[in-house]
């Protein structure tokens, strides 16, 4: 398991994706905690989904080079990162 996620699970919690966002199910973190976790977003995602940098980079090629609104980037990003990873 890895090492944010641990901290996270052994508070009774545990960080999930919907789609492209993170969820977190809070069990005994306290406000630190999730103040903590919310400076570590990045981390986080990434040891959840290993594959977040390569959609955050598809979207922005999308968005930036493409001219896509950055919602259709990232949704268009996912379907094509998911189908690459799965």
């Amino acid at each position: 398991m890895t090492p944010i996620l641990s901290r996270i699970r052994a508070h009774g919690g545990d960080a999930t994706l919907d789609g492209w966002s993170l969820r977190i199910k809070r069990g005994r973190l306290t406000d630190e905690a999730l103040a903590w976790l919310r400076g570590r977003r990045d981390d986080l995602m990434r040891e959840v989904w290993p594959a977040y940098d390569d959609w955050q980079e598809r979207a922005a090629i999308r968005e930036f080079d493409g001219g896509q609104p950055r919602e259709d980037a990232e949704r268009e990003a996912y379907r094509e990162v998911m189908d690459r990873h799965v």
